[in-house]
């Protein structure tokens, strides 16, 4: 029988000792938040902390919610995810086209979580989802 994950913690990314209390807490999945939960002067911290840690494996699956796909701060944050061996997936946020994703998609061989957050994205959900 296949387990799905029911409780998925939320972290602010640029709080490293929230992260690694979040890891031991319990969750099945634990999602490191770059995007509403980090202000803009912290992005790069942030970005960085998580990449560090996702450098290595981690006890429970670690995803990662990057900031808006048409926003200043998301090549950098999929640049510095590309390819870390504990990262388990992304969280998109405000996709409202499925270009969005099949870019995204390209890059990176880690599942994709495609968060519709708008009557754009609802209205695309079934493309977007296909």
């Amino acid at each position: 029988m296949t387990r799905y994950p029911l409780t998925w913690l939320y972290v602010p990314g640029d709080r490293p000792h929230v992260v690694a209390k979040a890891l031991v807490a319990g969750a099945d999945v634990v999602v490191i938040d770059l995007e509403d939960a980090v202000a803009p002067d912290r992005k790069e911290c942030a970005r960085a902390a998580t990449a560090e840690l996702l450098a290595q494996r981690q006890p429970v699956p670690v995803h990662v919610r990057v900031n808006a796909l048409d926003g200043p701060w998301t090549a950098a944050d999929l640049a510095a995810l590309n390819g870390l061996p504990g990262l388990s997936g992304l969280r998109l946020p405000k996709v409202t086209a499925p270009e969005q994703v099949r870019q995204v998609a390209v890059a990176t061989p880690v599942p994709l979580h495609a968060l519709l957050e708008s009557a754009l994205g609802i209205e695309h959900a079934y493309a977007i989802a296909t």
